[in-house]
């Protein structure tokens, strides 16, 4: 993930470190270690979202639900 909060494929570098959270929702989300507070996001058309421009609890930052035992 860019400094501007863009998602793209490249070489792997330091940047292409996410962090995977466990949500009290059961949903997982992708955060960004070299930019704390940017977070994967995809729009309703499949298309990524700036990282930048969304927020953990938004639903389009949730991932792989998650079933409770």
């Amino acid at each position: 993930m860019s400094g501007q909060g863009l998602a793209y494929g490249a070489q792997f570098f330091d940047d292409c470190l996410l962090k995977e959270n466990l949500e009290e929702n059961h949903y997982t989300t992708y955060s960004s270690l070299s930019h704390p507070g940017f977070y994967l996001a995809l729009s309703q058309k499949g298309e990524l979202r700036k990282g930048n421009s969304v927020g953990r609890h938004q639903s389009c930052t949730h991932f792989l639900p998650r079933r409770t035992l």
